[in-house]
Formats: structure tokens, C-alpha cells, sequence
């Protein structure tokens, strides 16, 4: 099966697979090779977008979070499962923090990407205080390893940044805007505390 062709026939029209695709598709990713193929992440995203989120779809899907699964497919489980699928658990929530604490790991670089976006996106969706307190650690810390030119903090600095903004502004009414520069994303930073919750007292 092509599952990019189909996942772009899903998104722009509308397309609907038929249920002899949908068991096709849950045996290859419950085969032990899909880990590891690249064609898999355009097949979760189909997989989640046309299935819905019972425990047995949730475990098979799970299961691509693992740490030696190739990370442009990993990215796509998590995607799945949080943005597609919108899990928030206090499980789901430790998942999204362990993941963010692993985003110098660069073999799981898409991941990271993918899990910034979605522990924003559930922050403003559920007003979770872990998630914004993590999310403030994580641009602190991708910040100061930005002064240190580490080249692996910068892209995920800068997507930290348009993620705050971009869930900010969706959620308050405001234009949305694309950014890809470090000088258009530090203005975001410097009035972080405007993009995330107010502290606990």
C-alpha cells in the first residue's frame, strides 16, 4: 500500500479507505519490520486520522514511542496520539515530558519537533501546569544552549518559539504567523510567561 498517496487523498479529498485497507494496514504496523521503515509515519497518520482511539488502537500506536524506532516514524506516533487522537492522561502527560527532556538526543530529533508542538497544543487544552512548567525549562534551557551555538538547540529553539506563539494565538483569537529566524524568535522568548500558564501559587 502507498500510504503517503493515501494520507494525501485523506487530507485533500477527503478521502475514506475501505475496510479492507484498514486491515491491511493494522498488520503491517503490527508487523515487526514497520519500526524501522520510513513509510511507516505517513501509515500511523493514516492509521490514527481513520481509526478511532480504543485501548487496542492506543497500544499498537504506543508502541512506535519506543527508543529505537526510527524517529521520523516515531514523530508520527506522537502526532497520533496527541494531536490526532488528543490523549491527555497524567500518562499521556508524562510521556510528552520525558520526551521534551530527551530533545538533545539527536537521533530523536523529529520526535522533539513533533512533541513540542503537541505539549503546547495539550497545554492550552486541558491547562496543564506540568506541561507549562516543562515547556518553560525546555526554552530556558534550549536558550542557553542557543548562547553556546549548539546548531542542534537552534532549530528547535526557533520551533519552540513559533509553537508558543502559534497555539497562543489560536487560542486567543490572534493572527497566526510562520517564522523561521532567531531574531523573530527571541522577541517570543523574551515574554514567554505570556505564552504559557500562570504559576500555581
Amino acid at each position: 500500500m502507498d500510504f503517503s498517496n493515501i494520507y494525501q487523498r485523506m487530507k485533500f479529498e477527503e478521502y475514506e479507505i475501505s475496510e479492507e485497507e484498514r486491515e491491511q494496514l493494522t498488520d503491517y504496523l503490527k508487523s515487526a519490520g514497520s519500526i524501522s521503515r520510513p513509510q511507516s509515519h505517513a501509515g500511523l497518520l493514516v492509521f490514527c486520522y481513520s481509526s478511532e482511539p480504543t485501548p487496542g488502537n492506543i497500544e499498537l500506536v504506543r508502541k512506535f514511542l519506543a527508543k529505537h524506532v526510527e524517529d521520523y516514524t516515531r514523530s508520527a506516533a506522537v502526532t497520533g496520539l496527541y494531536r490526532i487522537w488528543k490523549l491527555g492522561k497524567t500518562s499521556d502527560i508524562d510521556d510528552l515530558l520525558g520526551l521534551l527532556e530527551r530533545w538533545s538526543v539527536e537521533s530523536q530529533h523529529d520526535t522533539s519537533l513533533a512533541a513540542i508542538g503537541c505539549a503546547f497544543l495539550v497545554m492550552h487544552r486541558l491547562q496543564d501546569h506540568r506541561l507549562s512548567l516543562g515547556l518553560r525549562r525546555l526554552l530556558e534551557t534550549l536558550h542557553e544552549e542557543v548562547k553556546r551555538d549548539n546548531d542542534l538547540a537552534v532549530g528547535l529553539f526557533i520551533h519552540a518559539c513559533w509553537s508558543a506563539y502559534d497555539n497562543w494565538a489560536v487560542n486567543n483569537g490572534q493572527r497566526r504567523m510562520h517564522f523561521d529566524a532567531i531574531k523573530e524568535a527571541l522577541p517570543i522568548y523574551s515574554d514567554r510567561q505570556k505564552y504559557l500558564l500562570e504559576p500555581i501559587n
